[in-house]
C-alpha cells in the first residue's frame, strides 16, 4: 500500500465522532491490521476526540476538530488537533485517572504504539499524535532491536 491520507474537519460535538470512527475503520481495514487493532484505534480516536468535545471549547461555542489519518505500508498515524484552551503540559504519568481528567489518555496510551501530546504550533490548542504499527512491523522492529544483536 502506498501512502494514503484522509483529512477531516468537523465541529467538536459528540454527534460527529462517528465520522472519525468511520474514517479510521475504512483506512485501517486496508492495512495489515487485525480486528482487535482496528477496534483499539477506533477507541483511541474516540477518546481523543471526546476530550476535545469535553475540554477544549466552551459548550456554547464549539470549535473544530481536525483529524488526519496517514496510512503507510506498516503504520497508521492519526492526528487529532484542536484550537481550544489546550492541555496543561507536561502531563503527569498516564497511569490512571487524576483530578485532571479521567481514563481517556491512559486508554489511548495502552492501545497505540506511539503517543505524542503537545501544544498546537501557535501555542494554542492541543495536538494528539497516535501511531499504530501493523503486526508485522511490530514483530520486525522487536526482532531488529538491541536484544536481537549478535
Amino acid at each position: 500500500m502506498s501512502t494514503d491520507a484522509v483529512h477531516l474537519r468537523f465541529p467538536a460535538r459528540s454527534g460527529y465522532l462517528v465520522l472519525a470512527r468511520l474514517a479510521v475503520d475504512e483506512i485501517a481495514r486496508q492495512m495489515a491490521l487485525g480486528r482487535t487493532e482496528v477496534a483499539d484505534l477506533k477507541l483511541a480516536v474516540t477518546e481523543a476526540c471526546s476530550n476535545v468535545v469535553r475540554h477544549a471549547y466552551p459548550v456554547t461555542a464549539p470549535g473544530p476538530i481536525e483529524l488526519e489519518l496517514v496510512a503507510e505500508d506498516d503504520r497508521l498515524e492519526v492526528v487529532v488537533e484542536d484550537r481550544g484552551t489546550g492541555i496543561a503540559l507536561p502531563l503527569p504519568a498516564l497511569a490512571g485517572p487524576s483530578e485532571l481528567g479521567g481514563m481517556g489518555l491512559p486508554i489511548i496510551r495502552s492501545v497505540v504504539d506511539e503517543l505524542e501530546i503537545r501544544p498546537g504550533e501557535d501555542g494554542t490548542g492541543t495536538v494528539v499524535r497516535m501511531t499504530k504499527l501493523a503486526h508485522d512491523a511490530r514483530v520486525n522492529s522487536s526482532a531488529h532491536g538491541p536484544e536481537a544483536e549478535v
